[in-house]
């Protein structure tokens, strides 16, 4: 009986410590709320958008950006609206993956934020292989990897987003 009351203290204290603190540290009950009305909109943005790629820790978030307005057509594509896909995924066969099929031969999801969420995995997995983890060799790695054309970094670069557009300025 002993052993079971030990391991209810412990799961209760474990619960509370988890529910008092979170990952990113202690909130007041009204930042908590707010950050949770801000990613609970299903309604696409790019401001949605940049804050989920925030929340995600999505290195290189420009990068990522621009290639969602190139592989959409500036949202605008059949691929997008159909499939919720922003970055022109296929099925990942080597990573996890939060595609739930495949539709016109790119992965589809539930909407558009689990595509942000493949986007993640998908980096993730790349970015533990690369030598070096930079700006720099990621480009290259999506440049010869990612997408089938040989002028794909021009491509992107040609989208115009950077670190600095005021869509990644934090909010004051």
């Amino acid at each position: 009986m002993k052993k079971y009351a030990y391991h209810l203290l412990v799961l209760a204290l474990g619960y509370g410590i988890g529910f008092a603190y979170n990952a990113k540290g202690l909130f007041s009950i009204k930042e908590q709320k707010e950050k949770q009305q801000e990613n609970t909109s299903d309604e696409f943005s790019e401001k949605a958008l940049v804050a989920l790629m925030r929340d995600l820790k999505i290195k290189y978030p420009e990068v990522a950006l621009s290639q969602a307005r190139l592989e959409t057509g500036n949202f605008t594509s059949a691929i997008f609206k159909e499939n919720n896909n922003l970055f022109g995924m296929k099925m990942a066969e080597l990573r996890p993956s939060s595609a739930i099929g495949i539709n016109r031969g790119h992965a589809s999801y539930s909407n558009w934020k689990e595509s942000v969420v493949d986007y993640a995995l998908f980096q993730s997995f790349i970015i533990s292989r690369l030598k070096t983890v930079s700006k720099a060799a990621y480009r290259q790695h999506i440049q010869k990897y990612y997408s089938e054309t040989s002028d794909y970094l021009v491509r992107i670069d040609r989208v115009g987003v950077n670190g600095n557009d005021a869509i990644f300025k934090p909010k004051m």
